[in-house]
């Protein structure tokens, strides 16, 4: 068994815990070459569990590492009790991360760490071990890390607040970015017996209705098929790219990573119905796509495309609600926006939680100058402020 790579330092590869008794947890960090090994573990491990969070499954962590393992570093953190495997989380070094100007050495709990634009952005990333266990595990990775040399950043991404929360780490303020994920309560509105557009505001449900009027004869669909999810995935593509280039971005898939990594999940998530691809169309013009995936019955609206906004018609809240219909038929508890505040997911939501991506870092002189500067540079804010008032 190895650990992150660094050939040049010996450190301690298994830690012990006390929990209770003699019941201990002691925890292995396994290198790439027994990537197999470990992703059989990952496997028998889900059997476990009654609900499996999507982006720490077997399914979303080998075809990261399909796609990804080759660019970045990683290893395995195997947590056993009484020799028998009861938890198993990724850690990755980060590429091409940087704290403001400068660059870091960074390790990530979990599918992250890719340089931004070839980034998959996990959100509701998790830990595959019993909530029970899971500040014993975090406390003990801690210690294997301590006495190793090579990290300046240990980040925690996307986790849901109250998870990250529960571990008591002791985390700075200025190291936590804790941030809405705006969504629409299907649950809700269900076990009420209201009709979806009965969820939103008095303004969000005249326009929907005019807009739906103005349209006329729309027609959706629902990816049944790998053909169909393809081809509807193309059409969110070209929708996408062509947006955001008209605005000067490159957009997410002029990324050849992160583009093939969602072609390979769709042969892996539509017959597990673990990801939805849904198009609406008038006649033969796309108006908008929507990707999104499925974490424990609640769809999390991943991606999407929509046609150019024109006039008052707006292409992008239609798809959205049609495709909100569309997951209430379905059964869903809830559709998740993701995170971020802006006035689209503000006013197509109900009810909101919280995703925070955290670091523990490292006394280092670097970031001790950069504080430094951005205290100065608070300052001097607060200067010129004043100075205006």
């Amino acid at each position: 068994m190895t650990t992150i790579n660094c050939p040049d330092q010996d450190i301690n590869q298994n830690t012990e815990t006390q929990t209770s008794g003699s019941d201990t947890l002691t925890l292995h960090i396994r290198d790439k070459d027994q990537t197999q090994d470990c992703l059989q573990i990952w496997q028998n491990l889900e059997a476990q569990f009654e609900a499996v969070p999507l982006m720490c499954s077997a399914v979303w962590t080998s075809t990261w590492i399909e796609q990804y393992g080759d660019l970045l570093p990683y290893s395995f953190v195997v947590a056993s009790r009484n020799n028998t495997p009861c938890g198993i989380c990724l850690l990755t070094e980060g590429v091409e991360q940087f704290d403001g100007p400068l660059p870091i050495k960074t390790l990530h709990l979990g599918t992250a760490g890719e340089p931004a634009a070839d980034s998959v952005c996990v959100e509701y990333n998790s830990l595959l071990i019993q909530p029970a266990d899971q500040s014993t595990f975090i406390n003990a990775l801690l210690e294997l890390l301590s006495d190793h040399p090579n990290w300046d950043s240990l980040s925690f991404d996307g986790f849901a607040s109250d998870e990250l929360e529960s571990w008591n780490l002791s985390l700075p303020e200025t190291s936590v970015r804790k941030i809405e994920s705006r969504y629409f309560d299907l649950k809700l509105i269900r076990e009420e017996e209201r009709e979806v557009i009965s969820g939103f505001g008095y303004s969000t449900r005249k326009n929907l209705r005019k807009n739906m009027k103005t349209y006329g004869n729309l027609t959706t669909e629902w990816a049944e098929t790998i053909e169909q999810a393809e081809s509807i995935f193309a059409d969110l593509v070209e929708l996408h790219q062509t947006r955001w280039q008209k605005e000067g971005q490159p957009g997410s898939y002029a990324s050849e990573r992160f583009t093939q990594f969602h072609k390979t999940l769709i042969q892996k998530l539509i017959p597990t119905g673990q990801m939805g691809l849904f198009r609406v169309k008038i006649e033969d013009e796309v108006i908008g796509c929507v990707q999104v995936l499925i974490d424990r019955n609640r769809v999390l609206c991943y991606q999407g495309g929509s046609a150019e906004y024109c006039g008052k018609l707006s292409p992008g809240v239609i798809t959205d609600y049609l495709c909100i219909e569309e997951c209430f038929q379905r059964g869903f508890d809830a559709y998740d926006f993701l995170a971020g505040n802006s006035h689209h997911k503000q006013k197509m939501s109900t009810h909101h939680s919280y995703l925070t991506w955290a670091q523990i870092q490292r006394p280092r002189w670097k970031f001790t100058a950069l504080n430094a500067l951005r205290k100065i540079k608070q300052t001097m804010n607060l200067i010129r402020n004043s100075d205006q008032e």
